[in-house]
């Protein structure tokens, strides 16, 4: 594996390259005509999704069934350094940086047969940059949305926006059909209208989510798989053994434990480097974890080696920052937490619990690797005089736990939805939208960092403030960082063209399934 930490100078090369490219119009052709058959492909999944609208998504299940059905203006490249055109053909931006028009592509139409406005883009991205929404933080420079013309709509912001085009690019910039969604009320969550490439025909929750071919998609022979089954089993072997039966065709979330034994059986691995870090949310609700030095001395408790070592068995680096090493502006000399039981022991004796306490962290049942990192972790807090006591909870509710804050230390991960800092920062540490990622964690000085970020055009500039942001985690420990661990997925050899990008996103309209 090649070492991933000594990146930055082509960091600031690739968000230069991606700012400049802003104001450059671009073009897509479109791609040659394929058949389409009926065959279908299962994906197993570890979790249920909580609904389809962008609006109120949190977890990553959910977003990434919204990255198939739905399309965006632009879309993340397949490596994650660019945005290329997706529903919007070409953009401008205005020479101060305060607004940017977007051409909507010709002969686009929702599942329903209507087509694609500009009053539906008008909708849609109207409701993403609502700050109440959980993602509204993502677009706060942007003050309106309007429709210039039928195939024009026009973005204003209060000031430069340096990350526009990869916001624009997540599941939260979704674009849905104006009308359906409206007269779903209610229930709209679960009743998607999109132009994807492939359509919703049945949420059986807590079981699968079936969605079938879009015979009008806008892009000639796509798809070629007729139905995609997203199949809910939460236990990691189990996935494994269904995908070595031939019960389905790719499997999601494998533990790098398993990855010889995959490959034994004949399915191939496809693994997502740089973009996914582990992660550990505290609840600073609860004490003591409102004071840092608790919260730092179990970061600095945390045995990062010996995680990435047995755990992940060389498919893993022990991380130095909040960010994952491909995002940009990412800094890994920024007195990173390290393992230092010593050190550990010095932060705890200067808190209000010298002597340490008990606490119980959830990890999703079924889930190996978040079981390992827990269990090595709390075997380091031990020697500290830190009892932790693991609670196994099915995936789908220890999201709802989280989601609700009723919950007190969870270990999970990070995974980027853009290659620009300002998603993770803004979630983590602008804690008007999400509560600092449902940790309570507040610092106003964090959070002013995080809107200059923002408005900075300059490279450097930029650098120099996600730099101090990463410092001021470092310093306070909100979130506990364990690995860079790759996002591994399992496929059958059948499956050919599946490439998810750092989004998450699938891409199953290129891909293709042998009889």
């Amino acid at each position: 594996m090649l070492h991933r930490y000594n990146m930055l100078n082509r960091h600031k090369k690739l968000a230069a390259g991606l700012v400049a490219g802003l104001a450059t119009a671009l073009t897509v052709s479109v791609a040659p005509v394929m058949s389409q058959d009926a065959g279908t492909l299962v994906v197993a999944r570890p979790a249920d999704i909580f609904t389809f609208d962008p609006f109120n998504t949190q977890d990553d299940r959910s977003i990434f069934t919204e990255l198939t059905v739905y399309e965006r203006l632009v879309k993340l490249s397949a490596d994650g350094k660019s945005v290329e055109p997706e529903l919007a053909t070409k953009w401008t931006v205005a020479p101060d940086g305060k607004s940017a028009e977007f051409t909507l592509r010709d002969g686009v139409t929702f599942w329903d047969g209507k087509p694609l406005t500009a009053d539906d883009v008008v909708f849609s991205l109207t409701r993403a940059i609502d700050q109440t929404g959980s993602w509204g933080f993502l677009f706060s420079p942007v003050k309106s949305v309007e429709a210039v013309d039928a195939k024009t709509v026009k973005l204003t912001m209060s000031e430069p926006f340096a990350p526009l085009l990869p916001a624009l690019s997540t599941f939260a910039a979704s674009i849905y059909e104006k009308a359906a969604f409206t007269a779903a009320g209610d229930a709209a969550g679960e009743k998607p209208m999109g132009t994807g490439a492939y359509k919703l025909d049945a949420w059986n929750k807590g079981q699968d989510v079936v969605l079938s071919a879009n015979p009008s998609y806008w892009q000639k022979g796509k798809p070629t798989i007729g139905k995609i089954i997203f199949r809910v089993v939460g236990d990691d072997n189990a996935r494994l053994l269904q995908l070595a039966a031939g019960d389905v065709q790719i499997a999601t979330d494998v533990p790098a434990s398993q990855v010889d034994q995959v490959t034994a059986s004949g399915s191939k691995i496809v693994t997502i480097p740089g973009s996914a870090v582990g992660f550990v949310t505290i609840n600073e609700k609860q004490k003591p974890f409102d004071e840092a030095a608790v919260r730092c001395a179990m970061a600095w408790a945390v045995d990062r080696e010996s995680i990435a070592r047995s755990v992940y068995f060389g498919r893993a680096l022990p991380a130095k920052s909040i960010l994952p090493s491909s995002t940009f502006f990412y800094d890994a000399d920024t007195s990173p937490v390290g393992f230092d039981l010593a050190k550990a022991k010095e932060l705890l004796a200067s808190s209000s619990v010298p002597k340490g306490f008990t606490f119980t962290a959830t990890v999703p049942s079924g889930d190996t690797t978040k079981l390992s990192i827990a269990q090595i972790w709390a075997a380091s807090l031990a020697e500290i005089g830190i009892t932790m006591n693991i609670e196994q909870i099915e995936a789908t509710t220890a999201q709802e736990l989280y989601n609700t804050e009723n919950y007190t230390m969870r270990i999970s991960g990070w995974t980027n939805d853009t290659p620009d800092p300002d998603e993770l920062m803004g979630v983590a540490l602008d804690y008007q939208p999400q509560n600092g990622l449902h940790s309570s964690y507040h610092n106003d000085a964090a959070r002013d960092l995080v809107t200059a970020g923002r408005a900075e055009l300059d490279q450097a500039k930029r650098q120099k403030i996600y730099s101090q942001l990463q410092e001021i985690v470092n310093k306070d420990c909100p979130f506990i960082y364990t690995v860079e661990e790759d996002r591994i997925f399992a496929t059958s050899p059948a499956v050919t063209g599946f490439a998810p990008n750092s989004q998450g996103k699938y891409s199953f309209e290129d891909v293709s399934l042998a009889p």
